[in-house]
């Protein structure tokens, strides 16, 4: 059986993370042990890691830090070791380099680029936070989960920053709020949404379906 860990650090709309991902893994002749955990050593025997996220970025970085290892046991399992990961809200925007929510703030630094403040224009026709529901554009054709993606369908966003990748590529899905918004960041073994999959129904659902099928 395999092992489908959602990180718990305070930080994480995780109850429903976590009944999102049971439903699309019970799907999946229940294959898979989905676990919550705020446990190093969880993550260290995982198969693939969920890294969910509501807040401020240097508050979320913050509460990451805080867990003893658990910083070390990412970095082993989907740097070193290369398992699949997928990051929601600002679990996505903590693979940045850097984020500018207040003061800058280290992130990860898994795919190169920053997390700044949305700047839509005409600002009075887009409030801040970004909040409801958007379709979103592929920008690659070609990646494993992309044939999962729906152009058709909406997504349910919430947030006021975003990741801007340093190289376009990394963006495999775009939305418009005023301008060019990364919705889904994918590199290598690393996948990240700028929404939020348990909340976009069965857009969502198809999304972590794909996750889960994915082998890297």
């Amino acid at each position: 059986m395999k092992s489908l860990v959602i990180i718990d650090y305070g930080s994480g709309n995780l109850h429903s993370v976590q009944q999102s991902a049971q439903r699309v893994a019970d799907e999946h002749s229940k294959e898979w042990q989905v676990k919550t955990s705020s446990e190093a050593k969880d993550v260290a025997d995982a198969d693939h890691i969920i890294l969910p996220g509501v807040g401020n970025f240097a508050d979320c970085k913050h509460n990451l830090s805080k867990i003893q290892d658990m910083e070390q046991a990412l970095e082993k399992r989907v740097q070193r070791d290369a398992i699949a990961f997928l990051g929601i809200c600002v679990g996505m925007q903590l693979m940045a380099t850097k984020g500018f929510e207040g003061n800058a703030v280290s992130g990860l630094d898994w795919i190169s680029g920053n997390v700044v403040p949305l700047k839509p224009e005409p600002i009075t026709n887009f409030k801040i936070p970004h909040m409801g529901w958007n379709k979103i554009m592929l920008q690659n054709h070609h990646h494993s989960v992309s044939s999962q993606v729906a152009d058709t369908l909406f997504y349910y966003f919430i947030h006021s920053y975003h990741f801007v990748p340093d190289n376009p590529e990394d963006c495999l899905a775009a939305t418009d709020y005023g301008e060019r918004v990364a919705a889904i960041i994918a590199k290598e073994n690393k996948i990240g949404t700028q929404f939020h999959p348990e909340k976009s129904q069965k857009a969502g659902l198809n999304l972590l379906s794909a996750f889960l099928n994915w082998h890297i």
